[in-house]
């Protein structure tokens, strides 16, 4: 009796761990390097689409210096907004499944995921600007 007590209450704490949420992070006006004012909104654009590509994010294009990207792993899915210019960038939330999104917070995967996206396009975008005459 006392061996299937603990098995409930282990389960019930994997289950409660599974589901963690955090409030959404999203990144707001966030600066570029300083020589990244040496690229075209293209060339910017070109880096923003290859950083979300590196980590499977599906980016599609909805206008000049705005961008909607979905990443789907598993069953899961986020959807984001990439507003940017050629000093900074922002990203935020859209849309997401199976990430229980309450209005304000959301699974904890998902700030992680952003905060990964947010890193790899100031590194992509340094490197392209360190190359640019």
């Amino acid at each position: 009796m006392r061996s299937l007590k603990f098995a409930v209450v282990g389960l019930l704490a994997l289950v409660v761990a599974a589901c963690r949420t955090a409030p959404v992070q999203n990144v707001s006006s966030q600066p570029f390097p300083a020589d990244a004012a040496k690229l075209s909104m293209a060339q910017i654009e070109e880096c923003i689409i290859k950083a979300a590509g590196d980590r499977e994010w599906i980016v599609q294009r909805k206008a000049e210096g705005e961008l909607i990207a979905t990443y789907s792993p598993r069953d899961h899915l986020a959807k984001v907004e990439i507003d940017f210019d050629q000093s900074e960038f922002s990203i935020s939330y859209v849309d997401s499944t199976n990430l229980n999104y309450d209005g304000t917070s959301i699974h904890y995967n998902y700030n992680r995921w952003v905060n990964n996206l947010r890193q790899d396009i100031l590194r992509e975008v340094s490197a392209k600007a360190a190359l640019a005459q």
